[in-house]
């Protein structure tokens, strides 16, 4: 079905069309509309970063948020094509958080210990409960999208277009001297996620585990040696 243009704002006239309108009654449609798909992913991204992909279900997913079925496949052409915009939302924010943290860090740091004390807590928290819950969950879904093909090249996308930023940010602190010129900032960013992936392995040992003060002198320690020498 085609959509209808009524003067400047889009509003939805059938699958996967939108139409035009000025009048502010008319923009609730829209409104509503985005609202539903954001909303929609929102609930698929906490499945799947809470009990993984294969809880998915599309019933679930529409009851959640209080939509049809029927609304739910005007947004998204199937299964997939919700989790796939998920994961993408995923990366999305990601993104955003590390911009946000590493550019504070970058652009309003004067000296060596300012820009260490910004950026030690970005790299990782191991102790913090929320954010082990959240590396859980990224674990879980790098796990789920391994043995699917279409999925595993998404998720391939996915963390490259984040790598990226983090890589950019690095080139930009070794212009301003915050970081070696000998080091590769595409190294660097890896073994940042690395690092920040990899530390879920406290959560395991649990009493085991180095002690908070301990771990923080080692990250510390490994960040100074990345630290251009005066």
């Amino acid at each position: 079905m085609l959509g209808q243009e009524i003067g400047q704002v889009l509003v939805p006239v059938g699958r996967g069309t939108v139409a035009k309108s000025e009048s502010p009654s008319n923009t609730q449609p829209v409104k509503k509309a985005l609202d539903s798909r954001a909303a929609l992913i929102d609930a698929a991204l906490k499945t799947i970063l809470e009990r993984g992909i294969d809880a998915v279900r599309i019933d679930d997913i529409a009851k959640e948020v209080g939509v049809t079925k029927g609304s739910l496949y005007w947004h998204f052409e199937d299964r997939q094509a919700l989790i796939k915009e998920a994961l993408a939302e995923q990366v999305r924010r990601m993104s955003a958080e590390t911009v946000d943290a590493l550019s504070d860090a970058i652009v309003g740091t004067e000296t060596k210990n300012d820009y260490l004390a910004r950026i030690v807590p970005f790299i990782i928290d191991p102790f913090d409960k929320s954010q082990v819950l959240e590396r859980w969950g990224r674990l879980g879904v790098l796990v789920e999208t391994r043995n699917d093909l279409e999925l595993k090249e998404l998720m391939h996308d996915v963390q490259s277009r984040h790598l990226d930023v983090v890589v950019e940010l690095m080139t930009q602190a070794q212009e301003r001297r915050l970081l070696r010129d000998d080091l590769d900032p595409r190294a660097v960013a890896v073994a940042l996620n690395v690092i920040n992936l990899g530390s879920i392995i406290i959560d395991v040992l649990g009493d085991d585990a180095p002690t908070p003060e301990e771990w923080w002198k080692l990250i510390m320690f490994f960040i100074e040696q990345m630290f251009p020498s005066s």
